[in-house]
């Protein structure tokens, strides 16, 4: 293939497992800076099995459960994780600074990185012109954690002195859509590794002695895993 050398595998993690979700790959790029390569249509192929798996489009922009799927492009210093099974939040898609709170409530192997910017540093609004009231609602909103939302119970557990725009803040403000609107304009937003899922739930390639191929769109090899 035109792209071997500029494209390269890992070798795969959790071949053993019985969950999909845990048996993933890494692809990652040797590109110069002006190169792009688009990935999707390209397949893995056992050599001994004979299965394959087609590598799909992504969501540039994720929203769980959305489809509005690119295909992908990569540059210089994408990574791609390949993984057999289901996406937690229903596509595949590219990480960005944000999408760290899909990590809340679900599971992913690899987790995600946890980006986001802390709620304390976003730009707050007034809660109160009573400034105790005001230095009480910062005081809260400083102890969320990075990539974190507050639930009903952390809600029904505040002091009755906290105001209700406080409140409201909290319960609508943070969160991966807030995230998005607020922060989607800055030039470090987007991130440089997809998560793409096969969507497999049976056996693609063996458990030991394999030979995985991956081909480009014309049916050439790009890499090749051998384990």
């Amino acid at each position: 293939s035109p792209y071997y050398g500029k494209i390269r595998t890992s070798s795969i993690s959790g071949v053993r497992q019985n969950d999909p979700s845990k048996e993933y790959l890494t692809i990652s790029t040797n590109l110069d800076k002006t190169e792009t390569i688009n990935i999707t249509g390209w397949y893995f192929r056992s050599e001994v099995t004979g299965n394959y798996a087609i590598i799909g489009r992504a969501a540039l922009l994720p929203f769980p459960n959305t489809k509005t799927e690119s295909d992908i492009i990569l540059q210089k210093g994408d990574r791609v994780i390949v993984t057999k099974g289901f996406s937690p939040i229903g596509i595949s898609f590219r990480t960005n600074k944000c999408t760290g709170y899909f990590e809340e409530n679900r599971t992913f192997y690899p987790r995600l990185p946890l980006q986001c910017p802390r709620a304390k540093d976003e730009n707050l609004p007034i809660f109160s012109s009573i400034p105790d009231r005001q230095d009480e609602c910062t005081r809260i909103i400083e102890r969320i954690g990075r990539c974190r939302t507050v639930d009903n119970e952390f809600l029904r557990d505040l002091p009755d002195t906290v105001t209700q725009s406080c409140k409201n803040y909290l319960s609508t403000q943070i969160n991966y859509n807030s995230c998005v609107a607020n922060n989607f304009g800055d030039t470090d937003f987007p991130g440089n590794i997809y998560r793409v899922y096969l969507k497999k739930f049976g056996p693609l390639w063996r458990e030991k002695n394999d030979v995985i191929h991956l081909y480009d769109e014309s049916g050439f090899v790009v890499a090749t895993i051998k384990y």
